[in-house]
C-alpha cells in the first residue's frame, strides 16, 4: 500500500538485516532523477515512512535499478546503464560513509561487467559473495544467473556459472537466498506456454 506503492512503477526492493530499512526501485516518480531511481523508506511503528529518493550521487538521469543492499547496511548494490560502464546494464556499487552520505558508485569492473547486460545483483550476507545474471559471460543461453567474491581489496574473482539445472537456454534472473542461508528463489521461463514464474532449490 501507500506511501510505498503508487500509480507509478515500483520493482525490486531489498531490506535490510533488521528488517526495519527498505531500498527500492521506483519509475517515473514526481521528483525523480532519471526514468528509474532507487529510493529508501525506514519502518517506523509498523508503517513505512514516505519514501525518499537517494539523490545524487546514487541516482542520475540514466537507469538505476534492483539495489540490493548488504548485511552491515554500508554497501548498496545496483544495476545501471550510466556512462563510464563497460556494456548496456551494469553493476555498480556504492559505500555509506561517516558523514552520513554515499560515495560515488564505482562499477565492478571487466570481470564482473561486459559488453552485454548484468542485473539483478544480490550480495549475500557474508558481504563477500555476490550473485547476478549475466547474458555477456559464457552461458546456457539469455541471462543465466552467476556468483563471484569479492576479495580484500574489492576485487572479484572471475564469475562462476551456478550451471543447469538453476540454468537453462531462457532467462533466469533475480535470485535471492532466504535469511536462513538454506533456500534460495529466483526468476525463470520453464514453460513455453507460460511467462517468467518464480522457482526456489536448496542451496
Amino acid at each position: 500500500g501507500a506511501p510505498l506503492n503508487t500509480s507509478q512503477n515500483e520493482g525490486a526492493q531489498s531490506l535490510s538485516s533488521d528488517g526495519n530499512y527498505m531500498y527500492f526501485t521506483a519509475c517515473e516518480r514526481p521528483g525523480g532523477l532519471g526514468s528509474c531511481d532507487i529510493f529508501f523508506s525506514a519502518l517506523n511503528n509498523g508503517k513505512w515512512s514516505l519514501p525518499v529518493n537517494l539523490g545524487s550521487p546514487v541516482n542520475t538521469k540514466y537507469w538505476e535499478v534492483q539495489p540490493s543492499i548488504n548485511a552491515a547496511g554500508n554497501m548498496l548494490f545496483f544495476s545501471s546503464n550510466r556512462p563510464g560502464g563497460i556494456g548496456g546494464k551494469d553493476l555498480w556499487f556504492s559505500v555509506y560513509k561517516s558523514n552520513r552520505k554515499w560515495s560515488t558508485p564505482r562499477n565492478l569492473g571487466n570481470v564482473i561487467n561486459t559488453p552485454g547486460d548484468e542485473m539483478s545483483p544480490f550480495i549475500h550476507f557474508d558481504g563477500k559473495t555476490l550473485y547476478f545474471s549475466s547474458d555477456g559471460l559464457p552461458g546456457m543461453g539469455g541471462l543465466d544467473i552467476y556468483f563471484s567474491r569479492m576479495r580484500d581489496d574489492t576485487t572479484w574473482t572471475e564469475p562462476k556459472n551456478l550451471g543447469y539445472p538453476i540454468n537453462t537456454y531462457n532467462d533466469e534472473m533475480g535470485l535471492t537466498i532466504e535469511s536462513g542461508g538454506q533456500k534460495a528463489y529466483f526468476s525463470t521461463k520453464r514453460d513455453e506456454k507460460e511467462g517468467k514464474n518464480i522457482y526456489s532449490f536448496k542451496l
